[in-house]
């Protein structure tokens, strides 16, 4: 079952301890891959709490979203939620 989230709650989660993005109206808690991002944890932690989706597309191939990605989802962003 997927958990559904405001863009007020990735909003909060932004930092080291607690990093959320936003791609393609998905929410993704990134922090245990902080240390693993081949690209290194700066990238990550600069858009916590943000949509990443524009970034995150000039970066990464199409596959990416559908082999790694999957175990960080952690739910949608709320329909009419601002960005």
């Amino acid at each position: 079952m997927s958990k559904t989230f405001s863009m007020d709650e990735v909003k909060e989660h932004n930092s080291q301890d607690s990093a959320w993005i936003v791609i393609k109206g998905d929410v993704y808690d990134v922090t245990p891959w902080l240390d693993d991002h081949p690209g290194g944890s700066k990238i990550l932690i600069k858009n916590a709490g943000k949509d990443a989706t524009d970034k995150f597309m000039n970066f990464h191939p199409d596959n990416v979203l559908k082999d790694i990605a999957p175990k960080y989802k952690i739910g949608t962003l709320a329909e009419g939620s601002k960005l």
